[in-house]
């Protein structure tokens, strides 16, 4: 019996979400999303660090892979400064520019 497993999983694009990219995130738990900045993010998980109502502190959430996956979160980002905006488990899954 092998020690090891060949399974196929779903793993974030490292080219598309780096760290400082702008985000906002929704899980379908939330009332309301949460916008901030990557401040980590690997094959797995995104980590997201954003100010709460209490300014001299800093917080974070995070974003597995799985969860996007199973479309628990609903995801706007930008790494090109704001030029372009992504969006990821919403009914819009296209790029959108601003210009609307």
């Amino acid at each position: 019996m092998p020690i090891i497993k060949n399974n196929t999983r779903t793993e974030i694009d490292l080219d598309e979400i780096k760290r400082g990219t702008l985000i906002w995130a929704k899980h379908r738990t939330w009332e309301c999303g949460i916008g901030g900045v990557v401040s980590a993010v690997n094959a797995e998980m995104i980590f997201v660090r954003f100010l709460p109502k209490i300014q001299n502190v800093r917080n974070h959430y995070v974003i597995p892979a799985e969860e996007l996956e199973k479309c628990e979160w609903q995801v706007r980002y930008s790494s090109d400064d704001l030029m372009s905006i992504n969006t990821f488990g919403s009914e819009e899954e296209e790029e959108t520019d601003g210009s609307e």
